[in-house]
């Protein structure tokens, strides 16, 4: 991934990973029920089993908590593919992993946060700035598949497999099986043909 998240980490004891774990579940949770104005520090705290502290001392605003959110969910679901491997295995591991962080409520919270940035410039940004950095992982890809392609082919192709993607888990909410998922990517990589 390129770039990082909002949050810059402070000085002092390592934070518990258990409690950030828990932090982010309750913000996925409370985005996707109530939206990004129904999202708190003290509804996150209380799902959580935290004090408002705990927050406050990780994150400035509810738009870093969200960054931290989005970009730490996506790490711990990134996956793992061998440096030798062929553009289109990549393209399927970070597809299936996608269909994975859209899932469930996530894809409600993620709508949700979509909605909410139309109105709140920062949260636009913020979100904007997370889709673009996880867009490089297809991109990259994509460009070792079609050196010579355009950039605008090259990001038709990947928002239409990112597309494909969001439409069925977010709005449908049905799991993909693998050979749904290959298809996906095949049909955006035929995208990039002459």
């Amino acid at each position: 991934m390129t770039g990082t998240p909002l949050v810059q980490r402070a000085r002092g004891r390592p934070r518990d990973s258990g409690k950030d774990q828990a932090i982010r579940e309750a913000a996925w949770r409370i985005l996707a029920e109530r939206g990004f104005d129904g999202l708190t520090f003290e509804s996150v705290a209380e799902m959580a089993n935290c004090s408002r502290a705990t927050l406050y001392r990780r994150y400035a605003s509810k738009v870093e908590l969200v960054s931290s959110v989005l970009y730490e969910t996506s790490r711990s679901i990134e996956p793992t593919v061998p440096a030798e491997a062929l553009p289109r295995d990549i393209l399927i591991a970070h597809a299936t992993a996608a269909a994975l962080y859209m899932s469930d409520y996530r894809g409600q919270a993620l709508l949700n946060l979509t909605t909410a940035s139309f109105r709140l410039p920062e949260l636009a940004a913020a979100t904007e700035n997370y889709g673009k950095n996880e867009r490089e992982y297809y991109l990259r890809e994509l460009r070792r598949l079609r050196p010579d392609a355009s950039e605008a082919t090259l990001a038709f192709a990947c928002d239409t497999l990112i597309g494909g993607i969001l439409y069925h888990a977010t709005f449908r909410h049905r799991s993909l099986a693998p050979d749904e998922i290959a298809g996906l990517v095949d049909s955006a990589m035929a995208l990039l043909a002459d």
